[in-house]
């Protein structure tokens, strides 16, 4: 399985359990509101992951796009 690494944590993450690391896991995110604005990126995360799955993009490029997203602030 596919994996890439989480942008807050940097732990590697089965592409299957990233929104699931988000919403309890991820050690990095301190909040509940730090926590729900991760889950609302993942959400706009989730068609590249659609794209991923579909070949049409690399993992390189899917892990280029969550650091993008989710490191912003």
């Amino acid at each position: 399985m596919t994996e890439i690494k989480c942008p807050h944590c940097r732990s590697s993450l089965a592409l299957d359990r990233i929104g699931v690391h988000f919403q309890k896991f991820c050690s990095a995110i301190p909040t509940d509101t730090a926590r729900e604005a991760s889950l609302k990126k993942y959400n706009q995360f989730y068609t590249q992951l659609q794209s991923h799955s579909r070949g049409e993009m690399t993992t390189e490029e899917l892990q280029n796009e969550a650091n993008k997203l989710f490191l912003v602030r």
